[in-house]
């Protein structure tokens, strides 16, 4: 899997062709040692000694194949989140889902992972990341874009059936939505028990988008 992030006009690609062109012994003892760093201490204690040393590489090889410590993160992160995305936007790809829908279903999904406290990959990995500001940043800039380059967010907008087809009007409504996901996931990571004020606090902000939304096209 190959992902773009883009920043103040930086295009950062991550992991490069090189960990790909890797046999799959190799690439997955460099997944392991990266996954077992990032799960062991916030991104700005990472040590790629550590990570080196465990997968039983050069220092340099690190750098072969990510950009930095955060393009590692930025692949942990699309690996650990792509399976369970892709079933939310499958289902939203079946059940004429809009956009409002489909944001709603994927903060359903996070919250259902943390009230059952599974022991997944992504648990151990946010359990870090919620940690760092600037992990944090990361995790949903790659999840926003990740949703955004989806082909069912053609299908979603189509289903809201807009008389403006304005790309600029779209991505504010998305920006707004996706902003209201992050904070009250963010509250729910914090403490487990903030889940429910933070679910109570998704749906009202949800619902004061909805029909402010709905005020400016005039429904």
């Amino acid at each position: 899997m190959r992902i773009e992030q883009y920043e103040k006009g930086k295009v950062m690609t991550m992991p490069s062709e090189t960990y790909f062109n890797l046999n799959e012994d190799k690439r997955n003892r460099v997944y392991n040692a990266v996954f077992k760093e990032y799960v062991r201490v916030p991104l700005e204690e990472v040590s790629v000694k550590n990570i080196v040393n465990d997968a039983d590489i050069p220092r340099g090889s690190f750098y072969q194949y990510f950009t930095d410590k955060e393009g590692a993160l930025m692949y942990l992160i699309s690996e650990t989140s792509e399976r369970g995305h892709e079933k939310v936007v499958g289902f939203a790809n079946e059940s004429q889902m809009d956009i409002y829908q489909l944001i709603h279903a994927v903060f359903c999904y996070e919250i259902d992972k943390l009230k059952n406290r599974e022991e997944s990959a992504r648990a151990l990995l946010l359990n870090q990341i919620v940690k760092s500001a600037r992990a944090t940043s990361i995790f949903y800039r790659v999840m926003a874009e990740a949703m955004l380059s989806h082909p069912v967010m053609g299908a979603c907008w189509d289903n809201m059936q807009f008389k403006r087809d304005d790309s600029v009007f779209k991505r504010n409504i998305f920006d707004l939505l996706f902003s209201t996901l992050k904070d009250a996931l963010i509250l729910a990571l914090e403490d487990e028990n903030n889940i429910d004020s933070a679910v109570s606090d998704f749906e009202m902000k949800m619902e004061i988008v909805r029909l402010g939304v709905n005020c400016l096209i005039g429904k």
